[in-house]
């Protein structure tokens, strides 16, 4: 069982990683229709899973639940945020960006827990998280180039994040009621703007590609809730940076350069994840010698 954890995890951030070589099969689609098309996809397949498991009564009760929905209808747009800004970066060749928002997300984390959570921060880890922001200071006022779509990926998905632990809803069943909570705008977008029209007279490629865009969303989710339940959190800290390290590599093998300012903020934040590797393993060790 344990092994069987172990890859679902891994599958997980191998899926999530390597999205942008799918999407980039969709850059002809405009990038709004295929994150409405995803939505819709995800929240079917998503919900499908809930009823071939006999599921779908939680999500009623998740939906009357108030205190809960009071966090996670706002997590729901910050996660169509984070969907909409990510499909647009890789759809316009901006993978890099979004490698470079991901692995900087965990810093913005930390900053959050230390002023929404009052959490403590060791050290090495302040340090680190001085450091990654260092990093895009350093881009700013040497090159000029401010890393806009690095910076808002970070964030939308840092506040995701903060919000999903202050509600502590099981994944799957949370990311059926948030692609389900998105559909009135979906729906409102592809009636109203011509995407409805052009989503009508789009080929029978598209409409696979958006089936399965929808099922990529979905399903590494239910992955990540198999595989992170038992392991230890330190091995899931470790793999969170496959993803964007996956990312990394399919921008370049998409065509995209790594420019002086996009070096010298990843170089930072190379260093300064190295700082967090380094004070996570001492924090380690510190448990296991109080055991």
């Amino acid at each position: 069982m344990e092994k069987k954890r172990v890859l679902s995890a891994l599958s997980c951030y191998v899926i999530w990683g390597v999205q942008p070589l799918y999407l980039g099969l969709m850059t002809h689609i405009n990038p709004m229709l295929t994150l409405c098309l995803r939505i819709i996809w995800a929240a079917v397949f998503a919900a499908g899973i809930l009823a071939f498991t006999h599921r779908l009564p939680e999500l009623k009760s998740l939906f009357l639940n108030r205190q809960k929905m009071k966090f996670l209808a706002p997590a729901m747009l910050f996660l169509f945020g984070d969907w909409g800004v990510f499909i647009y970066a890789v759809e316009t060749g901006h993978v890099l960006d979004t490698s470079l928002g991901y692995y900087m997300a965990p810093f913005v984390v930390f900053a959050l827990g230390v002023v929404v959570f009052k959490e403590k921060l060791t050290p090495l880890m302040l340090a680190a998280m001085l450091l990654a922001f260092s990093g895009v200071a350093v881009s700013v006022l040497q090159y000029g180039q401010f890393p806009l779509i690095s910076v808002v990926l970070s964030f939308l998905f840092a506040i995701y994040g903060a919000l999903k632990k202050i509600v502590q809803v099981e994944s799957v069943l949370s990311i059926s009621a948030e692609t389900i909570m998105m559909l009135p705008l979906t729906a409102a977008i592809l009636f109203i703007s011509p995407m409805g029209a052009a989503l009508a007279a789009s080929p029978p490629v598209d409409h696979v590609l958006f089936i399965c865009a929808g099922i990529i969303t979905a399903l590494p989710m239910m992955l990540y809730t198999f595989g992170v339940v038992r392991l230890p959190y330190v091995m899931i800290g470790f793999m969170q940076y496959i993803a964007p390290t996956l990312s990394l590599c399919c921008g370049l093998l998409m065509g995209e350069t790594v420019t002086p300012d996009k070096l010298v903020t990843f170089l930072f934040i190379w260093a300064a994840l190295a700082l967090y590797v380094v004070s996570v393993l001492l924090e380690e060790r510190k448990k296991s010698k109080l055991h």
